[in-house]
């Protein structure tokens, strides 16, 4: 459990210095776009480097860490409330061994539970990620120039 949180920790850490490097390659890529014309003199670093941190960060990377980081923190809360639901139903049914926890189904069940749950908190992350996907370099670098050629 401790190396799944150190290793949580290592991934951020890189995710941050990632983050890091694309904010100080931002004014970099400004200087050689401007000196190749792509860009107008006018465009300030402060406003092309937000644009290229949305255009070019690693934001795909970003939302796989924060479900990793989420599903850690959260299966085994899951898997405790799923078992507390389960008892009380099983309880209200009449206590049938066959439904009874560590049984086979109610195994196969928890299993169904946590990949629910997987999927959903991807699903959810992954609809954010595309609705507000911000626009990839080109576009920037031609609405910089006025707008479409």
């Amino acid at each position: 459990m401790i190396l799944l949180f150190v290793a949580l920790l290592a991934w951020g850490a890189h995710l941050a210095w990632r983050w890091k490097t694309t904010r100080d390659f931002a004014p970099e890529m400004l200087a050689a776009r401007k000196a190749t014309g792509e860009i107008p003199a006018d465009v300030s670093e402060a406003e092309f480097t937000d644009l290229y941190l949305r255009s070019e960060g690693p934001r795909a990377a970003t939302y796989f860490f924060a479900c990793a980081t989420i599903v850690s923190i959260l299966v085994a809360p899951f898997v405790a409330a799923f078992n507390m639901i389960w008892l009380a139903l099983w309880r209200a049914s009449g206590s049938s061994p066959v439904f009874e926890t560590g049984t086979m189904i109610h195994t196969f069940s928890v299993f169904l539970a946590i990949m629910g749950f997987m999927i959903l908190l991807l699903a959810a992350a992954m609809r954010r990620y595309y609705v507000l996907m911000p626009p990839n370099l080109k576009q920037v670098v031609r609405d910089f120039n006025g707008g479409p050629s």
